[in-house]
């Protein structure tokens, strides 16, 4: 008995030396954090989307809902009650509630089991700021020595301020004032006592505590609130009384949504943002950037107006519009489509289409900065055979089928003549009017190959693609960059990127004004007279050969605008649709609005230029170069260009590259992966040439076809087309993090793929954590897309007793 005692007296002794030894180590910080140490902690905040005259389009929030509010416009009845029913001691206790934690211990021993907390107010809101959810005894001594310091710091009303901006209210909403706003459709301040203590008792547990999933569970807890406020002496008898009775009337969940102005615009400044890994989800969603963007709304009205006037909203073909402002880039109107609420897919932006003879602009700039007069001739005749330097043959026809006889450059583009266009880019080289195109300000790669002068295009272009690269030509041949940003702050106005104009000159102006000379004559007698305005105007037509795309891009020296109309979900032919028509005619009524306040500003005028045969005879002469030495080219030159020189200065020697043609049998590459028939062509003495091409049958990376085909003879260094498999039929994903688990299933399964969902703790309960892959990343259509989604933290029956005091 004796040892018995002793022995307890030693284990006792030693609690208490253990127990004084932590508390002493405890409230000296030693070896913990200090609160000054930390990184500033930030509620999450709305970012803001304005237009260019201030105007507020849109807030993003994605999984963090939230806006600051001051304590002043918080009511006393919701901190009243949040104190009743969280933390109890809250205006009494310096951060721990020792006496809370004891008693939360032992229920948890005697209930084997996690039953009851013991963290403060002060507690929980250092967990959500600085510690994290992650529950430890480590991290639970590092919460409650911060709040310590906290309450040390700060008094308790500025605790109460930023607990009540911070907690999470269910339904994506953090923070008072945007819970305020989802369940009441008002401002906190005009909240009732029976509102707040609905509120406040959602907190334990918002997605159990779900006043749309389970009315009778909020009210019971809500009743629960009032009493212990009525106990705790914040309210009277009948007051609680005439609470309870209170009916709870929340806003319905399924109200109509409304988009904000511009909506394909702000998706596409969000998206922009969130992939500049200066910024990404993190400062977009919660950073509370202030995001000052060039739209116009006045032209963005007129643009949305337009394409709701000219097409049927229901049925029938879809459009995109997109103007900007050549001097500077800004973008100034996007319309995506004709309607936002069926599809929030963004063809200005995103959609890559085939240019169709639109593209033949960069055929035209290429050659008049090479020198070629738009004067020299070609045969018009249709069809046209035109040999490429492989040996194969290009079977070109004009749009009506028709032709003949000589025509000059300038009238093959008024009335855009295949023709012409197929042996003019023969002569200027394909892969130097592909860098023109890109220097221009085309942003999707161009591929090298001739068919790009009648717009035939492997990825194809964007509306926006067009518009800036047109812009060049609108700003006598100097380019602006694309803007729609042209400033952003942080939340206290502190600026975090300014975006002046920056421009680049890429064609001189006597090239650019020509160019404009003869594009004013495609709107006044050729393809493009449906776009007239009756002011100095440029533009150009396009229509895909198979009638799925069809065009008109066009400018003044003031605004550019792209107009394209189609079918977004694929190549459906629109039985004689043509750019002059309908594309045309949008492009005339946006315009001409547009620029109703607008003088006339008149293009700078093209110089005079001599023509073909004075070339010759004069000073100056034409020749023609190879690609590669850029030597006089010889008949075996695979790529070709025109350039003009001052006589005398031209090149005397011929290229000393391509020498002869040294004919073999083309090895048959069909079936091999890229890597093998590339190397099998090079090991034969050919260049090779790449396309790509979705297909239902040859796996990815396989190669479907070649030109010329298996066993054809081919002079030695000629280039060889393989077609590679990009396997499937390729759809977008679409973006839906921060959206609910039931909509963002039906948006993914609508783009054609399959939602695969997990569950999560952390995040807003009920809604997209993360996705993978990403939003906007082009999959084939059946293809898994991870969800992850978020659900609150649930206990399981294993007794951790180290766990007790992480779990208080």
């Amino acid at each position: 008995m004796k040892v018995i005692l002793r022995i307890s007296l030693v284990v006792f002794l030693a609690i208490g030396i253990f127990t004084g030894g932590l508390l002493l180590w405890f409230y000296s910080g030693v070896g913990l954090p200090r609160l000054s140490s930390l990184t500033h902690y930030e509620a999450a905040q709305n970012s803001k989307i304005f237009a260019a005259d201030g105007t507020l389009l849109t807030e993003l929030h994605g999984e963090e809902n939230r806006e600051i509010i001051a304590l002043e416009k918080i009511p006393d009845s919701l901190c009243q009650a949040v104190v009743a029913v969280e933390d109890g001691d809250f205006y009494r206790h310096r951060g721990i509630n020792w006496k809370a934690v004891l008693r939360a211990l032992w229920a948890n021993v005697v209930r084997q089991g996690v039953v009851q907390g013991g963290s403060t107010i002060t507690q929980q809101y250092v967990k959500n700021a600085y510690v994290g959810p992650k529950r430890t005894l480590w991290r639970k001594i590092q919460e409650a020595n911060l709040a310590y310091q906290l309450e040390s710091k700060y008094s308790k009303d500025k605790i109460m301020e930023l607990y009540l901006n911070d907690i999470y209210f269910g339904q994506g909403c953090y923070g008072i004032f945007t819970a305020s706003q989802k369940y009441f459709n008002k401002q906190p301040q005009a909240l009732t006592l029976s509102e707040c203590a609905m509120l406040s008792a959602v907190i334990r547990s918002p997605s159990y505590y779900d006043p749309y999933l389970r009315p009778q569970a909020v009210i019971d807890r809500r009743n629960l609130v009032l009493k212990k406020m009525e106990q705790q002496g914040f309210i009277k008898h009948d007051q609680s009384v005439a609470a309870m009775n209170e009916q709870l009337q929340v806003v319905p969940p399924n109200r109509n949504y409304v988009p904000p102005p511009a909506p394909y615009f702000c998706d596409y400044i969000t998206e922009k943002l969130r992939s500049d890994k200066k910024y990404g989800d993190k400062l977009v969603y919660r950073g509370g950037l202030r995001i000052y963007t060039t739209i116009d709304l006045r032209l963005q009205g007129l643009a949305e107006q337009t394409l709701a006037r000219e097409l049927n909203p229901e049925k029938g073909p879809d459009a995109a519009i997109i103007c900007i402002d050549p001097k500077t880039g800004y973008i100034k109107a996007m319309v995506g489509g004709k309607n936002y609420y069926l599809s929030q897919y963004n063809v200005a932006a995103q959609g890559h289409r085939q240019a169709g003879s639109a593209f033949k602009v960069f055929v035209l700039s290429r050659a008049l900065a090479d020198r070629v007069s738009p004067e020299l001739t070609y045969d018009s005749s249709s069809p046209k055979t035109v040999r490429l330097p492989d040996g194969t043959k290009w079977i070109v026809n004009n749009y009506d089928g028709h032709g003949s006889g000589s025509m000059t450059i300038r009238s093959a583009t008024i009335h855009s003549v295949n023709v012409v266009f197929a042996q003019l880019i023969m002569d200027v080289g394909p892969k130097r009017v592909s860098d023109m195109a890109e220097a221009m300000g085309i942003m999707s790669e161009v591929d090298t190959n001739p068919a790009i002068a009648l717009g035939g295009l492997s990825i194809g272009v964007t509306p926006l693609d067009m518009a800036t690269a047109f812009g060049t030509l609108a700003n006598n041949g100097v380019h602006a960059i694309p803007r729609s940003v042209f400033k952003i702050t942080d939340a206290g106005g502190n600026v975090l990127e300014e975006n002046n104009p920056e421009a680049h000159t890429i064609l001189a102006p006597k090239v650019a004004a020509e160019a404009n000379d003869i594009l004013q004559q495609v709107v006044s007698s050729g393809t493009g007279t449906g776009a007239r305005i009756g002011r100095p105007q440029a533009g150009k037509t396009g229509t895909t050969e198979d009638h799925a795309d069809a065009w008109f891009v066009g400018y003044t020296p003031d605004l550019v605008t792209a107009v394209w109309v189609g079918y977004p979900q694929g190549r459906i032919s629109m039985s004689g649709m043509t750019g002059g028509s309908l594309p045309a005619s949008i492009w005339q009524e946006f315009m001409s609005k547009a620029l109703e306040d607008t003088p006339p500003t008149p293009f700078p005028e093209s110089e005079e230029k001599t023509t073909p045969a004075e070339t010759h005879r004069g000073e100056q002469i034409t020749v023609k170069l190879c690609g590669t030495s850029g030597l006089l080219a010889t008949p075996y030159c695979p790529q070709t260009h025109y350039r003009e020189f001052n006589r005398g200065e031209e090149p005397t020697e011929f290229c000393n590259v391509h020498k002869s043609a040294t004919t073999s049998a083309i090895p048959n590459v069909v079936g091999l992966t890229e890597s093998a028939a590339r190397a099998a062509l090079s090991e034969a003495g050919y260049q090779v040439q790449v396309t790509k091409q979705e297909s239902n049958r040859q796996v990815a990376g396989t190669v479907i076809s070649q030109t010329p085909a298996a066993g054809a003879s081919l002079s030695s260094g000629s280039t060889v087309t393989i077609t590679v498999s990009t396997g499937l039929p390729q759809n977008t994903v679409p973006s839906v993090i921060g959206l609910s688990e039931a909509t963002a299933v039906g948006r993914i399964e609508a783009a054609g793929f399959t939602a695969v969902v997990n569950y999560a703790a952390g995040g807003a309960p009920g809604t997209v954590v993360s996705q993978s892959p990403g939003g906007g990343t082009r999959l084939p259509a059946g293809s898994n897309i991870f969800l992850l989604v978020g659900r609150s933290e649930k206990t399981t029956g294993n007794f951790d007793f180290l766990g007790f005091f992480a779990r208080l």
